[in-house]
């Protein structure tokens, strides 16, 4: 009888450890509900859906070309990536999708995102941003300045780097602060899986 109490005892502990733990590679979870939907317009002006990037792997980050820090360190640390992927890289799409779709407009994504060649800029109307913005699962909030100006708003903004699939399917996320090499390693395990031994 104590022996039985003694493993049942184990048996709810073990569970319970596994439970904290969590998954190894919770990252990397496609259950988390991040749907690579979207409608936009891009740098060109032109309506793009995601469909139109089938075929390709992509790189997505959300941000505004307003940000005094994050975004342009990201979008510096993508297009080295890009760099990194050597001839792989035409097999990816990199989008930087803006958060702030009354100051971003594609005239102005184009000329921001010059100083980061092969990123193409998305924007919309307040509605889209939301609605993909819903889709990826990230949040993002307009924050007044301090001297009332309103024209003069930050926002704050998720900033993961998504990798999606040639259907537009979620891989993984990385953070914003991953090193150029390590991004494009990762890239390179899905453009490049290692044939099962």
């Amino acid at each position: 009888m104590m022996r039985r109490s003694m493993l049942a005892v184990l048996a709810v502990l073990t569970l319970l450890l596994g439970t904290a733990a969590g998954p190894t590679h919770a990252e990397d979870d496609p259950t988390r509900g991040v749907v690579g939907r979207f409608l936009l317009t891009d740098m060109n002006g032109r309506t793009v859906t995601d469909e139109a990037y089938r075929g390709s792997f992509r790189l997505v980050v959300f941000g505004y070309t307003y940000c005094p820090d994050i975004c342009p360190t990201v979008l510096g640390t993508l297009s080295v990536a890009l760099d990194h992927l050597g001839a792989e890289r035409s097999k990816v799409a990199t989008l930087f999708i803006s958060v702030d779709p009354d100051r971003d407009t594609p005239e102005h994504l184009k000329d921001y995102l010059s100083a980061f060649p092969g990123i193409t800029g998305l924007t919309g109307t307040p509605e889209q941003v939301a609605a993909v913005a819903r889709n990826f699962k990230i949040r993002y909030k307009k924050q007044p300045a301090e001297d009332g100006d309103p024209t003069a708003y930050s926002v704050d903004h998720s900033s993961t780097i998504f990798i999606m699939d040639r259907a537009g399917n979620f891989l993984a996320r990385m953070p914003h602060a991953s090193k150029p090499d390590r991004l494009a390693e990762r890239v390179l395990s899905y453009l490049r899986p290692r044939a099962p031994e």
